[in-house]
């Protein structure tokens, strides 16, 4: 898996179907051979690098031909979708995880993969989703520094907020705010995992 140091498939099991290369960003589909679907494949996403409107694209394209896992009892097997990313735009972030709220997509951050910043952000979308042994999800807010949301303002919060409380429900979206409020000025973020 792109970034992880040690978790990946068997190569003999793995079919790319497509792959897509920006200056900042890969992108990866690929197939595994899974006896449990019906169409004898589990469809796997990786992405790795950084988050902006042109990885967001290729994202969207890749996470649009997936083709579903279906079970012969009719139970659906959610695609994993694993992410290493240290950076982004953190409204895009919001996009890509309101993209993995309407997907049958686990999102995972596999063994030393980082998923900071706009990552995270997408990660708590993800209605399934998953931190592997060393992986890592922090975030980050980075308005002081001329990317992403300054917590000193709250018209540049509220997108965050509306997006949390709409992604994880009233309680559990409020103390995500709150939360990020607290070590929204740390520089260490606040790690998640």
């Amino acid at each position: 898996v792109m970034g992880s140091n040690s978790y990946g498939y068997p190569g003999a099991q793995m079919q790319v179907v497509s792959s897509i290369q920006g200056d900042l960003f890969q992108v990866r589909h690929s197939r595994l051979k899974f006896s449990d679907c019906t169409s004898g494949g589990l469809d796997v996403v990786e992405f790795s690098g950084t988050i902006d409107s042109t990885s967001l694209s290729s994202m969207n394209s890749i996470l649009q031909g997936l083709r579903p896992c279906i079970r012969r009892d009719g139970s659906r097997v959610v695609s994993p979708v694993y992410l290493n990313s240290a950076q982004g735009d953190l409204l895009l972030g919001i996009q890509m995880g309101q993209w993995f709220q309407t997907q049958a997509v686990e999102v995972i951050v596999s063994e030393g993969q980082v998923c900071e910043s706009a990552c995270a952000v997408a990660y708590l979308g993800a209605v399934y989703k998953r931190v592997q042994a060393t992986g890592r999800v922090v975030l980050h807010l980075s308005g002081d520094q001329g990317r992403g949301f300054d917590c000193a303002r709250s018209v540049d919060m509220m997108p965050l907020k509306q997006y949390l409380l709409s992604t994880t429900g009233k309680y559990s979206g409020q103390y995500l705010y709150n939360q990020a409020l607290t070590h929204c000025r740390s520089g260490k973020g606040w790690d998640l995992s």
